[in-house]
This record gives C-alpha cells, sequence and structure tokens, in this order.
C-alpha cells in the first residue's frame, strides 16, 4: 500500500479552488508514489473557510497558515494567496521542513525571490523539495516544442514571439481585485501572466533571459471596488 501524504493549502479564492481540483483528481490520471490527502486549508475567517473545506473537499479548516507547519499530518505546504505573502509563507514553510508548492509570480520583489531561492537551496540539502506552479510547462504542445527544439529540428532560434490569450479582466466594470493593486500584487498583470510567458521561453528555447525593455499602459485607470 502506497504511503499517504499529508497536504495543507494556504487560500481557497480562485488558484486555490483551481488546486483543489487538481489534488482531488491527480490520483486518478497518474501512477504516483504516495496518495495524496488534503487534510486541511488556511484562510482568514474561520466561517468561510471552513465554507471552502467542505465544498472543496479539505478534511480540516485553520484560520491561520502557521497551524499547517506545525500539523505532523501536513507534509506539503501550497501556497495560493495573493504574492504579498508568498516569501514569509514559503521561507517559514521551508524552514519548518515541509515540501512547498508557491504559485507564481514567486515575489513581489527581487529581495523576496532571492530570500525564497535561498530557503529553498538550503531546503534541498534536507531533502526538502519546492517548486513554483509554472503548468502551461506541462501543455504537451509546449512539451513537444520543447523537444524539437532540443532536437535542433527549428535550427538556431532566434526569435520568439509571445502572447497570452486571456481578457477576463478587460472588462472596465470588473472590480478592483487584488491582483490589480500593487501593495498586493506586486507588478500587476505584467508578473502574473508575464511570469508565465518568460518561463514558457525559457522552457522551450533552453536559453536564459538576460535583459528587458518595455512600454507599458493602464488602460482602465478606474474601477468599482469589489464587493
Amino acid at each position: 500500500m502506497r504511503p499517504v501524504i499529508g497536504i495543507g493549502l494556504v487560500g481557497y479564492a480562485f488558484m486555490g479552488r483551481a488546486h483543489s481540483q487538481a489534488w482531488r483528481s491527480v490520483d486518478a490520471f497518474f501512477d504516483l508514489p504516495f496518495r495524496p490527502s488534503m487534510v486541511a486549508v488556511a484562510g482568514r475567517s474561520a466561517e468561510a473557510t471552513a465554507q471552502a473545506a467542505e465544498k472543496l473537499g479539505w478534511a480540516g479548516a485553520e484560520t491561520d497558515w502557521k497551524r499547517l507547519l506545525d500539523r505532523d499530518d501536513v507534509q506539503i505546504v501550497d501556497i495560493c494567496t495573493p504574492g504579498d505573502s508568498h516569501a514569509e509563507i514559503a521561507v517559514a514553510a521551508l524552514a519548518a521542513g515541509k515540501h512547498v508548492i508557491c504559485e507564481k509570480p514567486l515575489a513581489n520583489t527581487v529581495a523576496e525571490a532571492e530570500a525564497m531561492a535561498a530557503a529553498a537551496k538550503e531546503a534541498a540539502a534536507r531533502g526538502v523539495r519546492s517548486m513554483v506552479g509554472f503548468n502551461y510547462r506541462r501543455v504537451p504542445a509546449v512539451a513537444l516544442a520543447r523537444r524539437f527544439v532540443e532536437e535542433g529540428m527549428l535550427g538556431e532560434i532566434r526569435h520568439v514571439r509571445a502572447q497570452y490569450l486571456q481578457d477576463w479582466i478587460v472588462d472596465p466594470e470588473f472590480p478592483l481585485v487584488w491582483r490589480l493593486q500593487k501593495d498586493k500584487a506586486g507588478s500587476g498583470a505584467l508578473g502574473d501572466i508575464g511570469a508565465h510567458i518568460i518561463d514558457v521561453a525559457e522552457f522551450i528555447t533552453g536559453e536564459r533571459l538576460t535583459g528587458v525593455a518595455a512600454l507599458t499602459e493602464t488602460f482602465v485607470k478606474e474601477r468599482p471596488l469589489a464587493a
């Protein structure tokens, strides 16, 4: 019988729901060495977190993410919070010996990202794993493109053009959610969406970004407040 590995989720909104669906389904699609157990979800509101736990399939609920680090039945901490809390949670979880999955963008500042990378490197020496949720690497077409490049089928790669087709915040009536607030989202849509574009480009080509030049514009300058 496969050993059980306990999951603790931090955040239950948009990405938390997506990750919950993934944890519920992953064992049916892949031959895993461990059997995932959805132990607990953490959020700030006791009532809302309890409702999310019941709806999304988590066995328990915590109102403080630090409680997940104290639990012996949690081995993986899955971070689905806004970017302004990624560094604190990830560094603490790694120090506590928990494996970490962190949503992108990794952090809101270079200093935070460097601290997280250093914590991950130190934890890796103790056998503790960590990763960022760059899910597009798993798209079959992306994997095939990477193989084409690796096998030299496309010759020398001189130019990459990337476009992210997502328009759910184009609507000017879409409320001012955390993704659109600089103190919570750091670089905003550029980091949120651009992180995927940069990672996929590097993943396919095998090259690393060495410089950046950009022009940006905020098209919707005023939005209604979120309810």
